[in-house]
C-alpha cells in the first residue's frame, strides 16, 4: 500500500560504506579512488521525503483508526448476538414450560371426555337404544316434512328383538 502513495520520481536510495563516512573527506584515500566496492540491496538507507513521511503517518493512522473501528463493530456486534442467544433461550424456556401446561391440561380435558364417553356407554344396554334416543318416537315430534313412520318402526322393532 505504501508504494501506491510514493512520490512517482521514485525513492532516493543512499547507499553508505561506514570505514568513508567515518572519516574526513581530506584524510580519505577511498575518496579520491574509484570506488569499485560491491553494493549489497536493502544494505543502505533509503531516505524518504518528509511529504511522502507524512502521507505514510497519516496513512497508517488511518488505517490504524480503520482497525479500531472494525474491532469496535465486531465486539458490539458479539455482545448483541450473546443477547440474541440470551432472548432465544428464554424464549425457549417459556416456549417449553407452555407447552408442558397445554399438553397437562390437555390430557386432563382428554381423560374428562374419556370418562363421560365410559359413562354414556355404560347408559346404554346396546347401541340401538342409543340410536332410538337420538329418533324423536312419537308420531307429531318429527319436524322434517317427509313420512319417517317406517324407519322408526324397524328401529324400534330391532332395539325390541336385541333386549329380549
Amino acid at each position: 500500500m505504501d508504494e501506491f502513495f510514493d512520490d512517482p520520481a521514485g525513492t532516493i536510495e543512499t547507499y553508505i560504506v561506514p570505514e568513508v563516512a567515518a572519516q574526513p573527506l581530506m584524510f580519505n584515500d577511498a575518496a579520491r579512488q574509484p570506488f569499485e566496492m560491491p553494493i549489497a540491496p536493502n544494505a543502505g538507507v533509503t531516505l524518504v521525503s518528509a511529504e511522502q513521511q507524512q502521507r505514510r503517518d497519516k496513512l497508517r493512522e488511518i488505517e490504524e483508526e480503520r482497525i479500531k473501528l472494525v474491532r469496535e463493530r465486531d465486539q458490539e456486534e458479539r455482545i448483541q448476538k450473546q443477547q440474541r442467544k440470551e432472548k432465544a433461550q428464554q424464549y425457549l424456556l417459556q416456549f417449553q414450560t407452555q407447552m408442558k401446561r397445554d399438553i397437562q391440561e390437555r390430557k386432563a380435558a382428554n381423560q374428562q371426555a374419556q370418562e363421560l364417553r365410559s359413562q354414556n356407554k355404560n347408559e346404554y344396554k346396546n347401541s340401538w337404544d342409543k340410536v332410538a334416543s337420538n329418533i324423536s318416537l312419537k308420531d307429531g315430534e318429527y319436524p322434517g316434512e317427509k313420512d319417517v313412520t317406517k324407519m322408526r318402526q324397524a328401529i324400534l322393532n330391532k332395539r325390541k328383538d336385541l333386549t329380549k
